[in-house]
């Protein structure tokens, strides 16, 4: 559907002294305990890639932030290494809070201490490398968890000195403009105005203060004016993903309408000129529109489900959380491997050869950038990725001023207080029913609320058996896209059970084709496949290589089997759930349709053809869900 603009939104500027109070936030990430399939996945992160930087290779075979970073070469900005190094703390960080692996997280709380230990006079924080506070911002993320686990005025005292010290230009240019969500955080603890006064400053009037710098540079385009103009979001997918939490946030710390009005028009109008079927958008490296075509950048399925994680806390709208999990699932998981131990930098919604040299997308193409490796050219995805689900973990309890929000799901326990917890039982997406049981030495009141998904019609809550109807029991009506808040004294043994009916739908893709979703999973053919372990030294890798290929290859997937299905115009898909999982059966027939051949005759992925025509006979396959591929056909061509 078509956004209207928002016409004459400059003129709505209108200051307002009150602030948005009731905002649900993330707590201690010792206080959630993961299970279930939510456990298993964490526990492949930690014997996969997390817990063995040297995979990675450079810069993650370094100290991190406990030390300087040497610099290996003249690849890439100076300030790379502490960007990606930071990525990798936050995710080792929570991972080792999630799983209670003390040795683990010590590991990234020794760079929080380092970097507080070598605070500058001025009060800057970090390696001073090219006077960019954007690694800084990433590193916040770690040093917040850190904080929401042990709370420490020390820390809060160190991070005034160093916001304070960071001037209103220097603010204003490029991703230094992302210090924002660590001053906003911080004025959230401390109270300190001139923090809000400063960030309000420099994100409202940040064309102005740059002057005739202002939109020269890719990461200074991001302003007020370019998220309200006619011209499309020709911009950096990473920036444009990092940039669109400050005005959320600053909505939440002024209570201005005008933050919030941006903040929806802009995520909504981002979505409708470059959103993909997996949750995601076009990103490689710029948004690109919707063709399926496009791919998007790896670092962005997890920034911008941090980002969303700030819609959901600070609007409160269940919307938000849709989006996240869809991310997640679908884009997040079905860039990385199964086992935890390869990652692609660019992804794509169909995939049906992963190599050195198949990277479709105009930037690098023919490279190694679709490839499912440990290492990669530029290493910012491959430290992102162990953020992702120990950053959806973080938001799946979240705490609000009179109880508790369940915002996402998963197999998991939440301690609520010293005498109160709750033990989620659910195997959700992958199943309709989640169950909350309650453990409490003592009775306890409070609100507990459930998200209904707006994909949900019917959805049903039961308290101990008795199912709950509309708002004679204080409760909200369960209507999609909602949340539903049960207000009541809990004791041990309550049982709070949520269904969330899932229905399968064929969607229309832009530009042609349909996929097929059910609940927040998409779902894909998996393409058979070969695995070749590719020993091949690139020259774009820049020597970079995992210390042992045996145990994390770099992987060369080709098709090894039919893929070029097509789908008619009346083909519906059947949902089965089998011992392997659940599965989305439909009818298809083979077409016409070939790989494409790249230069020096490297295979790639082909568009959609124009004009599917059918060259054999109507055959079932069984589709999967999209997060467990790597080769796969989710978009399908339509024959008539």
């Amino acid at each position: 559907m078509q956004i209207k603009r928002l016409t004459g939104i400059l003129l709505l500027i209108c200051l307002c002294s009150c602030t948005v109070n009731s905002q649900w936030q993330e707590g201690s990430l010792k206080d959630i305990k993961p299970s279930g399939w939510l456990l298993n996945y964490l526990e492949t992160q930690r014997s996969g890639l997390t817990g063995h930087p040297e995979a990675l290779s450079y810069p993650y075979n370094t100290c991190l932030w406990d030390g300087d970073i040497p610099r290996m070469g003249t690849h890439g900005r100076v300030w790379w290494r502490y960007e990606q190094t930071a990525y990798y703390t936050d995710g080792l960080l929570r991972l080792g809070y999630l799983l209670g692996d003390e040795e683990m997280s010590a590991k990234a709380e020794d760079g929080i201490r380092y970097t507080f230990e070598h605070q500058q006079p001025d009060g800057w924080l970090g390696n001073r490398v090219d006077e960019n506070s954007w690694p800084m911002a990433v590193f916040f993320r770690a040093i917040k968890a850190a904080y929401d686990a042990s709370p420490d005025p020390a820390v809060l005292e160190a991070l005034e000195r160093y916001y304070t010290g960071l001037s209103t230009r220097h603010l204003a240019e490029r991703r230094n403009i992302l210090a924002l969500e660590g001053m906003l955080w911080l004025y959230s603890r401390n109270g300190d105005h001139r923090l809000v006064d400063k960030a309000d400053s420099v994100f409202r009037y940040r064309n102005e203060i740059l002057g005739e710098a202002a939109g020269k540079h890719r990461d200074s385009r991001v302003t007020v004016e370019f998220l309200t103009g006619p011209e499309p979001y020709n911009m950096h997918g990473v920036t444009m993903s990092e940039t669109l939490k400050l005005p959320v946030m600053l909505y939440q710390a002024t209570g201005d309408q005008f933050y919030r009005d941006l903040a929806v028009y802009a995520l909504d109008r981002l979505y409708e000129e470059d959103g993909l079927p997996d949750g995601l958008f076009t990103s490689a490296e710029w948004l690109q529109g919707r063709d399926i075509m496009h791919s998007h950048e790896t670092c962005n399925a997890i920034d911008m489900s941090w980002t969303l994680g700030y819609f959901l806390e600070i609007l409160q709208d269940a919307r938000y959380a849709d989006m996240l999990e869809k991310i997640v699932f679908n884009a997040g998981m079905g860039s990385v491997t199964e086992d935890f131990k390869a990652l692609q930098y660019y992804s794509s919604v169909n995939q049906f050869i992963c190599t050195g040299t198949s990277n479709h997308n105009a930037d690098n193409y023919g490279s190694t950038w679709m490839a499912y490796r440990p290492t990669h050219q530029t290493e910012c995805c491959a430290g992102q990725i162990h953020r992702m689900m120990p950053n959806y973990a973080a938001r799946m309890w979240l705490r609000g001023t009179d109880g508790v929000v369940a915002a996402l799901y998963g197999p998991s326990s939440f301690k609520y207080s010293e005498a109160l917890a709750f033990v989620e039982e659910t195997s959700y997406p992958y199943d309709e029913t989640v169950a909350f049981r309650v453990e409490a030495s003592s009775p306890e009141k409070l609100t507990l609320r459930l998200r209904i998904p707006g994909w949900c019609k019917g959805a049903s809550v039961k308290v101990n058996g008795k199912a709950v109807r509309g708002d004679a029991a204080g409760l909200r009506k369960t209507e999609a896209g909602s949340f539903v808040a049960i207000r009541r004294t809990f004791r041990d043994g309550d049982v709070v059970e949520l269904e969330l009916p899932m229905e399968t739908r064929r969607c229309n893709a832009f530009g042609g084709g349909v996929w097929f979703e059910r609940g927040p999973l998409v779902y894909a053919y998996p393409i058979p496949s070969l695995w070749t372990k590719d020993t091949r030294r690139y020259d774009n890798m820049n020597g970079k290589y995992p210390a042992d290929d045996n145990a994390f290859p770099c992987w060369s997937i080709t098709p090894n089997g039919q893929w070029n299905y097509a789908v008619t115009e009346t083909s519906e898909a059947e949902f089965v759930q089998t011992p392997d999982g659940p599965r989305l059966r439909v009818t298809a027939v083979p077409v016409d349709w070939q790989l494409f051949e790249g230069p020096g005759g490297a295979l790639m992925t082909p568009p959609l053809p124009e004009h599917a025509a059918a060259v054999g006979d109507a055959c079932t396959i069984e589709l999967i869900p999209y997060g467990q591929t790597e080769l796969r056909l989710t978009v399908f061509p339509v024959v008539k």
